[in-house]
């Protein structure tokens, strides 16, 4: 049987932007944070040979995929109100018939 060491992981080998790029990341407020760390994190993790490769190139591919995901639902918000407008007429509030209510002090 071979025998198994119990080595315990290094954290003070730990690049700190990589931790910080996979969790600002996760919160996919910071995707743009997550991307600029990440991209730092990855360039000193090359220069310095510390840990956390991974957690800084997982934060990078996430904060990428946020962002195309916000762009992608920008454009389909945008395509279905300009199909909205054509098809059943929406288009300014006047135009939509709220013209017609009128409040007490509009007398």
């Amino acid at each position: 049987m071979a025998e198994t060491k119990n080595q315990k992981f290094d954290f003070t080998k730990l690049n700190t932007l990589a931790v910080v790029s996979i969790a600002s990341a996760l919160t996919s407020i910071g995707a743009v944070a997550a991307i600029i760390t990440g991209h730092v994190g990855l360039t000193q993790i090359k220069k310095s040979g510390e840990s956390g490769r991974g957690l800084a190139l997982a934060g990078t591919i996430v904060g990428y995929v946020t962002i195309a995901l916000w762009v992608l639902a920008s454009v389909a918000f945008t395509v279905a109100g300009a199909y909205l407008q054509g098809k059943y007429g929406m288009g300014e509030l006047g135009e939509m018939g709220m013209g017609r209510f009128r409040m007490g002090w509009d007398d």
